[in-house]
């Protein structure tokens, strides 16, 4: 289709905010997933995109440069952006649930982080009597299921189960409660992560980690392990994000 006969004006709007390179590419985003832009399709040329946006050329062609590493578009010197057809970047997935929830998504998680180092923690006292059974079954059956190559879908399963099994064992009244109104709020971004290559074999030797230490009772180290953990996920999206997604900021 040729893109002049587009009303290019009405498919965006002006960008008035700071970071016009991400307000731009969040649109372009937007336009591509609601199909206005198809699959093979060209997107309109850079002078049109700077008159519609109402920034610069420098912004649109760092943000056509941003959605080019996410996978989403191609572009051919001389020719123009066009939509890929099929989208074959290993991190494009992602690289689209990232731009569109990363703030939220970082900041669910050190709350994450926060509360499961309190569970370990509790989980962990010497002085509490928790029962360490349900917490060694659900590890063993996590890292049975890694082992095997399970599904992303049932690594999830499995790993909510193990971190709820610590939770149930914090003797909380609030904690497991708490923790699994935002499993369920972080259910779609853990099974993002566990479909990359490797990060199953990542969180059994973490969860192990934060299993030695409760069967250890130290509660100090349990805390620890737990939020060392989650911050690992934190560190590997913020590192995936700025170097694949963002080097365009």
């Amino acid at each position: 289709m040729n893109p002049k006969s587009k009303s290019v004006e009405s498919d965006f709007s002006t960008v008035k905010r700071i970071s016009p390179t991400q307000q731009v590419r969040e649109q372009l985003t937007a336009a591509i997933l609601s199909q206005k832009y198809k699959p093979g399709e060209m997107l309109p040329s850079e002078r049109k995109l700077c008159e519609a946006f109402g920034v610069s050329r420098v912004c649109v062609r760092e943000a056509l440069a941003s959605l080019e590493a996410m996978g989403m578009i191609s572009i051919q010197h001389g020719r123009g952006a066009f939509v890929r057809t099929s989208i074959g970047d290993q991190f494009a997935p992602f690289g689209v649930y990232v731009d569109l929830h990363r703030e939220e998504l970082i900041d669910l998680l050190k709350i994450r982080g926060v509360l499961d180092g309190l569970a370990a923690e509790g989980a962990s006292s010497p002085l509490g009597k928790a029962d360490l059974t349900d917490i060694l079954r659900s590890h063993k059956k996590f890292i049975d299921a890694a082992s095997r190559g399970e599904s992303p879908e049932k690594l999830v399963e499995l790993d909510i189960s193990f971190h709820r099994s610590i939770a149930n064992a914090a003797g909380s009244t609030f904690l497991p409660g708490i923790l699994k109104d935002l499993n369920q709020i972080l259910e779609e971004s853990r099974l993002i992560f566990f479909k990359r290559e490797g990060r199953a074999e990542v969180s059994v030797k973490q969860h192990q980690t934060i299993v030695d230490a409760i069967v250890e009772r130290d509660p100090e180290k349990a805390n620890r392990a737990a939020v060392k953990h989650v911050q690992g996920i934190v560190d590997w999206i913020t590192t995936v994000s700025s170097t694949i997604l963002f080097t365009a900021n």
